[in-house]
């Protein structure tokens, strides 16, 4: 998972805390953050991460065909060296 430190709205300064974190009745997660820069205190929201089922998923490619999803050929089982 990548992360991302969101941008001060106030001074537009790249590095914050999280100073209060909350789970709202949707399930989203809300994030008080606070700006090392100017002090400015914002809140940020994520929403819920979503499970998707593999076998539902198709590549397409370039010339239109689509193909099952295969998880293997992007990542290699767990004991591997591929």
């Amino acid at each position: 998972m990548r992360t991302i430190n969101p941008t001060c709205p106030k001074c537009i300064g790249n590095f914050s805390k999280v100073t209060n974190t909350k789970i709202a009745d949707n399930s989203f997660l809300i994030r008080k953050r606070e700006c090392f820069e100017c002090g400015h205190s914002w809140f940020t929201a994520q929403l819920p991460e979503t499970v998707v089922q593999t076998d539902s998923v198709v590549s397409r490619f370039a010339e239109g065909s689509l193909n099952p999803f295969l998880r293997d050929k992007i990542m290699p089982k767990e004991g591997t060296n591929a």
